[in-house]
This record gives C-alpha cells, sequence and structure tokens, in this order.
C-alpha cells in the first residue's frame, strides 16, 4: 500500500498556466493559448488552466506539479509576435523596463513566493510581445498570426519537460 502511493506521489504533473487579462487584446494572449491548449491531445500528465488574472491564488495550482510552464505576454518594446523564452533565475536579469505581468502581481514576485515556500518546480516562461493592449476581447492581427508559433514553442516545452520526468 504505501509503495502505491508513493508511486503515484512521484508521478509528473506538468501545468501550462496560461496568464492575463482577456478583456486587452493581447494582454490576454496567455489566456487564449490556454484555452486552444485545452483542445488539443495532450499526454495525460498534463494539466492546462486558465489562469486569468489571478495573484497569488494561483498558487493553489502548484500543489504536486513536476514542470510549470507560464504563458504571458512580455512588453519589451520588440516587435510584435516576438516571441520569448526564460526560466526563473533569468527574471532577475530581465531588463527592468520589460513589464512581465502576472497582472497585480509581477511574474518575479509570484516565483519569488512559490519558491520561498518549497512550492516551485521547474519552471518555464514563454511569452510574447503584444501588439495592442486596448479594450477588446480578440487578439491583434499581429498577434493572432504568431499563436501556432507560440503554441509550437510550448508544445516543445510540453515533450522537454515529459521526457525529462520519465
Amino acid at each position: 500500500m504505501a509503495e502505491a502511493m508513493r508511486k503515484e506521489h512521484t508521478k509528473s504533473k506538468i501545468l501550462v498556466l496560461g496568464v492575463g487579462n482577456s478583456i486587452l487584446r493581447d494582454e490576454g494572449l496567455g489566456v487564449h493559448l490556454a484555452r486552444r491548449l485545452m483542445e488539443e491531445e495532450l499526454p495525460p500528465q498534463v494539466e492546462v488552466h486558465d489562469g486569468g488574472t489571478q495573484g497569488l491564488e494561483l498558487l493553489g495550482y502548484l500543489e504536486d506539479v513536476t514542470g510549470l510552464i507560464i504563458v504571458d505576454c512580455i512588453m519589451a518594446g520588440t516587435e510584435p509576435g516576438t516571441i520569448f523564452r526564460f526560466e526563473p533565475d533569468e527574471v532577475e536579469v530581465f531588463p527592468k523596463q520589460y513589464k512581465l505581468s502576472f497582472h497585480d502581481l509581477g511574474i518575479y514576485d509570484f516565483l519569488q513566493v512559490a519558491a520561498a515556500l518549497d512550492m516551485l518546480p521547474p519552471t518555464v516562461i514563454v511569452g510574447m510581445e503584444p501588439a495592442e493592449v486596448t479594450w477588446g476581447e480578440n487578439l491583434s492581427p499581429a498577434v493572432e498570426a504568431r499563436m501556432d508559433v507560440l503554441k509550437e514553442v510550448v508544445l516543445k516545452e510540453i515533450e522537454r519537460l515529459t521526457t525529462a520526468f520519465h
């Protein structure tokens, strides 16, 4: 019985957390991507959640997670549709003028709290430069045109994390 419980506890669980404000056009690209991924055939150990604009409430999703992928919009002043990929230790050196949002809470702060609580699994942040952050529920044409590429980047991260835990 104890062996069965130990095996269950050591199973991998990969969480893809799409965050953003879906009524501010491209600011919600993480949410849009999460919704699209929910329609994909993903490995059984992968969970996808629309984190919206939640802050520390998202810590509850981290229970038993062995790999985390956060998808968000990143305002870096680059070409709209530019895709970024980095890990938590790189957030500290990320230029301060880049807006790494977790909406009411910065990604850096979220990651720091999760790490301090010993809840932070291996984590990757994937984001895209927005074109328009104005009222509206649809993505801008520039960002919409790159959503398939963003999805492929996230699917490769899922594959990488899935392989790492087997």
